[in-house]
């Protein structure tokens, strides 16, 4: 079996696993204490029972007993090398060491916001505490017990996540700093193993014989191909070259032929965005006066009527963007003019051929709403070089397609916080920072909303569109599936006619 990823891993260090691939990889050769089912519900793995105290907070599992490490002849290898043994069972003790860390500092886990709620987690993250404070305990071999800062209903979903899967301490310490970076230096415990790396190209994990858990591989191999290219991808499911692939709704709708299975995540929203590492795109006024002089309807037939899109968990359907407002908008770029002290100004939207229309249907609103002070402009570039003027923040304003492999939007949210390493649109607000992280400590309903809110009021990003991406099957390909986003492929009952 076969699927295209955006990039190649790495690594194959599940606790630092940031990119599709990697998440990818982790998830199918590893057995975290869960794994997600096709409805996105996480369900016994290393785990054959658990509890949970009265108030939520502490939980207690107890794990199988036949559980171990697939160690392949390459790390055996290396371990010889070491003058040592590994013993292969999966214990308690891995997935007390792989969640420690997770949280520690040093380890600079892009997922650790997912076992942040751990008693004492936030301490240890910030270095004002040891790991001894958390709060996990190793019961025995096969108990484990961790008690949380705080009730929360997200926890079995970060159990189920790579950033808690297992990590024999030994063998982590053997490699030196190496952990991962190579099959020599990775071992697993799920149902497949890395088995072969061309770099550059693509990644192989094949099936793991040794595997005696609940979910065992039927395919023999898979191999991940590196390919960002749509039209390709659509071409290759087409044909069946790839088993299975995510695509844009529009390169969907165009590529796809009728017997390619189809299933529909709106995961991505495409929206109007302003660098704000540029002097004039700081100015509030200017920004909610371009915001407000554009009509949306006449822009696009389905406009958004939110900022975070509603695969995600905390979504809304209620109406809170920037309403269209003419005079309101002559007026406060009438105030940005004399704040920024110039009597014209150029603003340039920069786009892909693929947002052209919509770049177009801005530019005629700013023309037709603001007069002759304003003067807007489009430039159309490659994706390549799109990315590298995003990157480089060497533009005025952009269509941007916003999505993140996560299905939650304190992830999400988080993209726009500054210090944030996703924040490429240089947003830096006290304020935000300071209602995200209550957010974050409670993630609620009210609390998404309020954030959403701040950043759409300040117009720091204006949603256009809610898109969806597909995830596509070729003819005769069963069982693979995908949960929660697009970094959750699941291989193991997948079947090929």
């Amino acid at each position: 079996m076969s699927c295209p990823i955006t990039e190649m891993p790495q690594h194959f260090d599940p606790q630092i696993a940031k990119s599709q691939g990697e998440k990818i990889v982790a998830v199918n050769t590893f057995d975290g204490l869960f794994k997600l089912d096709e409805n996105g519900e996480p369900q016994k793995c290393a785990v054959k029972d658990y509890k949970v105290s009265t108030d939520g907070l502490v939980y207690t599992f107890y794990l199988r007993e036949d559980m171990k490490y697939f160690i392949s002849k390459s790390a055996k290898s290396f371990i010889e090398s070491k003058e040592t043994e590994i013993e292969a069972k999966v214990t308690a003790h891995d997935f007390a060491f792989g969640i420690t860390r997770a949280i520690l500092p040093e380890t600079n886990a892009p997922d650790y916001g997912l076992v942040s709620v751990i008693k004492n987690a936030e301490n240890v993250h910030n270095g004002l505490e040891t790991a001894s404070s958390l709060g996990i305990r190793v019961v025995n071999d096969y108990t484990l017990e961790i008690t949380l800062e705080r009730k929360t209903d997200d926890f079995l979903f970060a159990l189920s996540q790579p950033v808690s899967f297992p990590c024999d301490e030994e063998f982590f310490n053997l490699t030196s700093g190496r952990y991962g970076l190579d099959r020599k230096y990775t071992i697993s415990n799920g149902a497949f193993y890395l088995s072969d790396i061309a770099e550059d190209e693509s990644v192989r994990f094949s099936k793991n014989t040794e595997y005696n858990g609940s979910f065992v591989a039927t395919p023999t191999s898979v191999r991940l191909y590196v390919n960002s290219d749509q039209k390709d991808i659509a071409k290759k499911i087409n044909g069946k070259n790839y088993s299975v692939a995510f695509l844009s709704s529009t390169e969907a709708k165009e590529s796809l032929n009728k017997k390619v299975n189809k299933v529909y995540l709106q995961n991505t929203t495409t929206a109007l965005v302003f660098n704000l590492s540029k002097e004039t795109m700081q100015n509030i006024n200017l920004r909610t006066g371009l915001v407000e002089s554009i009509n949306f309807t006449s822009v696009t037939e389905t406009p958004a009527k939110s900022l975070v899109p509603s695969a995600f968990d905390l979504s809304t359907d209620k109406n809170i963007v920037l309403a269209t407002n003419v005079d309101s908008a002559r007026e406060k770029l009438k105030t940005a003019f004399n704040e920024l002290k110039t009597d014209t100004l150029t603003v340039n939207v920069l786009c892909t051929e693929e947002y052209e229309d919509i770049a177009k249907g801005i530019v005629s609103c700013w023309q037709a709403n603001i007069g002759v002070e304003l003067n807007g402009a489009i430039t159309v570039v490659e994706q390549k070089d799109f990315d590298s003027a995003i990157k480089n923040g060497s533009y005025d304003t952009a269509i941007y397609p916003l999505s993140i492999d996560s299905n939650r939007s304190v992830d999400f949210l988080g993209m726009f916080k500054s210090e944030n390493a996703l924040n490429i649109f240089r947003y830096a607000s006290e304020e935000y920072d300071r209602m995200y992280n209550e957010f974050k400590v409670a993630p609620t309903f009210n609390k998404a909303i309020d954030c959403e809110t701040y950043l759409l009021k300040n117009a720091v990003i204006m949603p256009i569109i809610n898109e969806n991406t597909i995830f596509s099957t070729a003819k005769d390909v069963s069982g693979v599936y995908f949960a929660v986003d697009s970094s959750n492929i699941y291989f193991y009952k997948g079947q090929s006619k």
